[in-house]
């Protein structure tokens, strides 16, 4: 089949690999885009994960903590312009709000729910209508794409980072801790700001799926192999970079962006912290 520019680019923006050696690859792979992928990392041409898909769209996230709830929404615009514009912004937030009083994360129900009293000019009418009139004024498709919520039980906080400079990142996490202990809520949302900054795919080890190890320690053993190591000693060396893996997709075995020298594992049991679970959300990706 033929190469294209888009084909070689999208798996350069995917992968970090040079232009040239997408092409070979694809090439090489007659166009199979997860084939070309795992070939380059073979050859060490490419890191262990994958970036997430891109939508085509542009827009931002919003986040809201209250009462042992945390939510967060993206809206999605057709421009950068639009999702600049303030009156966007405030519509993502009073989603989040509405989301979060009433623990909502279908999008449909939320787009049908009203605005609580406590939001205050726009109170009572139901979020669709804010988006209607939205998509009316700027004259774009104006998509409420996603919502998603954790809720603390007993003994456990919630919290949640957004990246206020492009608004285009959001974090929820959920923690075994006491919020009402200022030193653990506050690292609560240092984990968050990690979580936004290192995207971990998984808590810690046991949550990797055994088909995603499985098909890592294929790519490590290939990748050993070509180096030219003895066979018999390929499965004690690919067990030792599995280490390294993890550290890309695990949060508890990633150093913490603040202290490096520091596991974030390490970090959460010195504090007394313990995380449950996580979500994020970043504009544009599957």
């Amino acid at each position: 089949m033929d190469i294209t520019a888009q084909m070689v680019s999208k798996l350069r923006e995917q992968t970090g690999a040079g232009m040239m050696e997408c092409k070979r690859a694809l090439v090489e792979c007659e166009g199979d885009f997860e084939k070309a992928i795992d070939l380059l990392r073979v050859r060490g041409k490419a890191g262990a994960e994958k970036r997430a898909g891109r939508a085509a769209a542009e827009g931002v996230v919003a986040a809201c903590v209250e009462n042992g709830v945390a939510a967060m929404v993206e809206l999605n615009s057709e421009t950068d312009f639009v999702a600049r514009n303030p009156e966007f912004r405030q519509t993502a937030e009073i989603a989040a709000a509405i989301a979060c009083t009433n623990g909502i994360e279908d999008v449909e129900s939320l787009r049908n729910a009203s605005v609580p009293e406590s939001l205050g000019a726009h109170a009572g009418r139901q979020l669709s209508e804010l988006l209607d009139d939205l998509t009316s004024r700027m004259r774009e498709n104006i998509v409420l794409r996603r919502c998603a919520v954790l809720r603390s039980g007993t003994g456990e906080m919630v919290s949640a980072y957004v990246h206020t400079v492009t608004n285009k990142i959001a974090v929820l996490v959920l923690l075994r801790g006491d919020s009402s202990n200022p030193d653990q809520a506050s690292l609560a949302r240092n984990i968050a700001m990690h979580i936004a900054a290192s995207k971990p795919l998984y808590v810690r080890r046991e949550e990797v799926p055994a088909d995603v190890l499985d098909h890592e320690r294929q790519v490590l053993s290939e990748k050993t192999r070509t180096e030219g190591k003895p066979e018999a000693a390929i499965p004690k060396i690919v067990e030792g970079r599995l280490g390294k893996f993890y550290e890309q997709v695990c949060l508890v075995d990633q150093p913490y962006v603040r202290e490096p020298s520091q596991r974030v594992g390490s970090l959460l049991k010195a504090a007394g912290l313990d995380v449950v679970a996580f979500r994020m959300f970043v504009v544009g990706q599957e």
